[in-house]
């Protein structure tokens, strides 16, 4: 297969998507490729397991001109399965590539095994060829992170704001799952971003006993929400997702497109029996496919990937 044009494109892997059945995209569809602008090309070999992108363009700045990510399936040290994805953003400046190479984690605890799509990724233009991943280096990052990653790790701070609230399951507006994500060390917390998923229907209360995200999108009314307790990073950030997540059409959104979120500004999302919309400030927008934006929210995203897993953890309350 070859893709040539800006745009998001998922393909299919061995591994089973960990909300398969929930919208449109396939059940193993756990693989997504992303071309940033129209100067890059790729090829996709399934059967030789192997990805080539191709760009010949010289950027002045340092500039983002695509990037796969796999979903992946772990086993921690505890036996619990967890899912989660490895990232691979390919970046340029002038003719020179460099690489951001992550995971994105639900569990805090380290991997014992891992069940990941053993591709090679190759990245070239007219005068380099560069081996960005192979299958050997996938595995090592999964099993084996370097001390660079376990730093970020381990200041990377996330707080359960539920924590010591009393809720009723049966109330709308119970949380099932609220983060304050940021940075933190020596006991100081910088949030960046809240992020929370709300029960917006006490109907709902079965379906969050249950514990089901899949089920709670597919059958209730929720809210996902998110609110900027900081400015750094996070406009970049949006801007890319807005992209990748197939929302830059949506016409309440060229602001946060073009010039970020303000600092305490809330950017909601809301869900209710396969339709949706989305909120900011007292704009309303219907969004078709709202249910498959849901889904590769919380498949691929950090963020959601977190948001699932508190959701689909001990209730609180």
């Amino acid at each position: 297969m070859r893709f040539r044009d800006r745009g998001v494109y998922h393909f299919a892997g061995h591994v089973r998507c960990p909300f398969a059945g929930l919208g449109t995209r396939g059940d193993f569809e756990s693989n997504r490729l992303a071309l940033d602008d129209d100067r890059s090309e790729v090829e996709l070999d399934a059967g030789a397991r192997r990805i080539v992108l191709y760009n010949d363009h010289v950027y002045p700045q340092k500039t983002i001109v695509g990037d796969v990510l796999f979903l992946a399936e772990g086993t921690t040290a505890s036996g619990r399965k967890t899912p989660f994805s490895v990232h691979l953003k390919v970046l340029k400046k002038g003719r020179v590539f460099s690489f951001d190479l992550h995971r994105h984690l639900r569990s805090g605890e380290p991997l014992s095994g891992v069940e990941i799509e053993p591709y090679e990724v190759i990245v070239r233009d007219a005068v380099t060829r560069v081996v960005a991943l192979t299958p050997e280096r996938t595995r090592d990052l999964c099993l084996r992170p370097s001390l660079a990653l376990r730093v970020v790790k381990a200041i990377m701070a996330t707080r359960d704001l539920r924590q010591g609230v009393a809720q009723d399951p049966a109330q709308a507006g119970y949380r099932v799952a609220d983060l304050s994500v940021g940075f933190g060390a020596l006991g100081v917390h910088h949030g960046v971003v809240r992020a929370q998923l709300v029960s917006l229907d006490a109907a709902n209360a079965p379906l969050i006993r249950r514990g089901s995200v899949a089920e709670m999108l597919r059958e209730g009314a929720w809210e996902l929400s998110l609110t900027a307790l900081s400015k750094r990073w996070l406009d970049e950030v949006l801007a890319r997702d807005l992209f990748v997540f197939g929302l830059e059409g949506v016409s309440i959104l060229r602001r946060v497109r073009e010039r970020g979120i303000e600092e305490g500004e809330t950017l909601s999302f809301r869900f209710e029996r396969g339709g949706g919309s989305v909120v900011l400030g007292e704009a309303r927008e219907e969004l078709p496919g709202a249910t498959d934006v849901a889904r590769a929210y919380l498949e691929f995203h950090l963020l959601g990937g977190l948001l699932a897993e508190h959701a689909e953890g001990p209730r609180q309350g």
